[in-house]
């Protein structure tokens, strides 16, 4: 693929037609619909470490183990290593409980776990219990289930599909979620999780498919797409879909060597995205129907996934997952992404923050893996808990930030994000044009993590309702539906702030190019499709200067390209937007600019520092007080970051009444000095490390 091509395309948010459950009604942005029941005590936020999530049956079983493997197991699940934790601060034991050999075969294993809950309940500790969601070790699991030849998933050959880590382990089947036999097996071991083991958080792991050409073609699955589409749409809307009504033979997709999955830059057959939503929906009635199960049984058991988070890949067309339809039925999520929190020479400043906001998005906490302070302060500052602390014995950093958390928890319960703007990042255009919609949406949201602006990432439902929002940016947002349209129209016309970049709109939710650009009357004047041209830095450009316009009470500001800083890098498979593209865009001032301008200068903060300083901004109405995060991403580098001026705003009529900074790093509690004019409120910062935390009160 040229640069020009891998370059050449736009992203919005277009709400694809999804034949949805009630889960999908529209929601106000910053309080979304949440479909399942929230566990109460997960308010107070959580301090979760692991003893083992493996099994013995399974230690054994993938080889290489120590001679000693089996003392380690249960040391890892006993009472000195539960009791060690607890004295250290931490408040969730998770363990193994089910890997997938069969309830029959692990159920020593199960008994055991039943054994070290009962110690770590004893000791006050919560018990979170592992469940494999997606693997089938079927030596013994068929064994136990004859039937179960038939719940796995299959390619187009027949053949099982595996869940493999490495080349070693083809014992592992993938169970396919079209089989509702497979899922009420799944609900067995669920009960015995929460009835036997009394277990209050359940951690289902390996939350994915995997990619094509390795889906699943097995009866379950082109049965349930042919009535999923039935479902999905009328006659008349199946003519308009694909040109004919009947789709009683539509299959799944098929590959060859000419025609590679991991190379197509665009989806534009209307039955390869049709079948990339049944995949997802797939996977959010499975997770859906599981979790409400698991509700029905204890509403106050937390349920958890471990899909990743946003790291650039095309999750909904490489595996299966729109996060937007998974988080309503989990109150936690696990990422093991490898974007280790940095800053580095090329100016890249790597970190976890797209996924931090897509979590709160939801109301759900994110379970990161932390590698050292810097995870822990980003943790802190954007999921406003400790989270996952990993495994025992755990390391001095680690001590250090719980207790920092535990001392100071009253500043993070209960926080609410101040977000003026909102980042659209939209299902049909990222997941038919990953290679362009989501570099688009990486270097916008670069620039407003990097220049300190306060921001929430928004998907194709929250467009319903955009009151609680200032501006919203469109990065290279291609496919909008006409009713998007229609409300992006009201919130400009209402006031709202618009930015819209490079082909935004010019395609509907189906990806076909509209004969009139979307946003006219909004922008004058837009880039026309594949209108781009190479530079001889590598980047995309199109002639023109940023446009600014005042469409009734609102202002729109239109930018006509994303200059990404230098050659781009050669694509990888599936056209996954890794971290080598998170850095600023040339023309990032652009942006900032576009951003004041469009919300009539009425940002509420402001933060002077380096790049690499990132600040992330809530509150806490009840009490009165608001809480500037501030995290230095260079610190390795360059040490502190000093002297950082801070202009925020109180509420209208309100007095300040002090300000006061927090840091584990020398573990203060200081006084700031600070000056009022009107309701802004202006102090320094006199340092930070790693990570500080400012509270403003009135």
């Amino acid at each position: 693929m040229k640069r020009r091509d891998f370059l050449n395309t736009v992203v919005v948010g277009a709400v694809a037609p999804h034949a949805l459950s009630q889960s999908r009604a529209q929601a106000p942005p910053n309080v979304p619909m949440i479909a399942l029941p929230r566990a109460k005590w997960i308010r107070n936020g959580i301090i979760q470490a692991e003893g083992t999530h493996e099994p013995y049956v399974f230690v054994v079983r993938r080889g290489g183990q120590r001679l000693d493997a089996y003392q380690e197991y249960q040391r890892a699940q006993s009472e000195e290593v539960i009791r060690t934790l607890k004295e250290q601060g931490v408040e969730i034991f998770e363990t193994h409980f089910y890997k997938g050999f069969g309830m029959a075969a692990e159920m020593r294993g199960m008994e055991e776990t039943k054994h070290a809950a009962q110690i770590a309940h004893r000791y006050g500790l919560r018990v979170s219990t592992y469940i494999q969601w997606n693997t089938m070790m079927y030596e013994t699991f068929f064994a136990e289930e004859p039937r179960a030849k038939d719940w796995i998933q299959r390619d187009i050959l027949g053949r099982p599909i595996l869940l493999t880590y490495g080349y070693q382990q083809s014992f592992r089947y993938r169970p396919c979620f079209a089989n509702q036999e497979y899922l009420d097996y799944l609900k067995k071991i669920v009960r015995y999780a929460v009835e036997e083991v009394e277990t209050d958080f359940i951690d289902f792991d390996n939350f994915d498919l995997n990619p094509e050409p390795d889906s699943c073609h097995c009866p379950a699955c082109v049965q349930g797409f042919r009535k999923f589409l039935q479902a999905k749409y009328s006659p008349e809307k199946r003519r308009e879909r694909f040109g004919f009504e009947t789709v009683d033979f539509i299959n799944p997709p098929q590959w060859n060597r000419e025609n590679p999955p991991e190379q197509m830059e665009i989806i534009y057959d209307p039955a390869i995205q049709e079948w990339v939503d049944y995949r997802c929906q797939m996977m959010a009635d499975a997770l859906q129907e599981i979790a409400v199960y698991a509700k029905s049984l204890n509403p106050e058991v937390v349920i958890e996934m471990n899909p990743h988070g946003i790291t650039g890949g095309n999750r909904a067309w490489e595996a299966g997952l729109d996060h937007a339809r998974l988080l309503k039925w989990t109150e936690t999520y696990v990422t093991e992404e490898s974007d280790k929190a940095g800053y580095f020479p090329d100016g890249r400043l790597v970190s976890k923050i797209r996924s931090y906001k897509l979590a709160r998005a939801f109301q759900n906490i994110l379970e990161p893996i932390p590698q050292d302070s810097l995870d822990m302060a980003e943790c802190l500052a954007f999921n406003q808990t400790i989270s996952w602390v990993d495994a025992y014995p755990l390391a001095p950093y680690l001590l250090s930030y719980i207790a920092f958390y535990r001392k100071y928890r009253d500043l993070y319960i209960g926080t609410e994000d101040v977000t003026p703007v909102a980042v659209l990042r939209s299902y049909p255009s990222i997941t038919y044009h990953n290679a362009r919609a989501q570099l688009s949406a990486v270097m916008v949201e670069q620039t407003l993590i990097q220049a300190r602006i306060p921001f929430a990432l928004i998907f194709d439902e929250h467009l319903a309702e955009l009151s609680d929002y200032k501006v919203v940016v469109l990065p290279d947002s291609e496919c909008l539906s006409d009713a998007q349209l229609d409300s992006l129209r009201r919130f400009v016309q209402d006031g709202g702030g618009l930015i819209a970049t490079e082909q935004a709109g010019l395609y509907d939710e189906w990806r076909r190019l509209r004969v009139e650009p979307g946003l006219r009357g909004l922008v004058d004047v837009q880039a026309p499709a594949n209108a781009y041209e190479e530079t001889v830095e590598g980047a995309v450009s199109h002639p023109g200067q940023p446009a600014h316009k005042e469409v009734g009470k609102g202002r729109v500001v239109y930018l006509p390209d994303m200059q990404f800083d230098g050659p781009l890098p050669a694509p990888e498979p599936y056209f996954s937007i890794s971290n080598r593209f998170w850095k600023l865009p040339k023309n990032w001032q652009e942006i900032v600019e576009a951003v004041q301008w469009a919300s009539k200068e009425d940002i509420p903060i402001t933060v002077t520092g380096p790049s690499y300083l990132v600040m992330n901004l809530v509150r806490q109405k009840d009490k009165r007080r608001m809480f500037v995060h501030l995290v230095n991403y260079n610190v390795k580098n360059v040490g502190s970051v000093a002297s950082i001026d801070v202009r925020c705003r109180v509420p209208q009529g309100e007095t300040m009444k002090a300000v006061e900074v927090y840091s584990p790093d020398s573990e203060t509690r200081a006084p700031l000095n600070f000056a009022t004019r009107g309701s802004t409120a202006s102090f320094t910062v006199p340092q930070v490390m790693t990570y500080s935390v400012v509270m403003v009160s009135w």
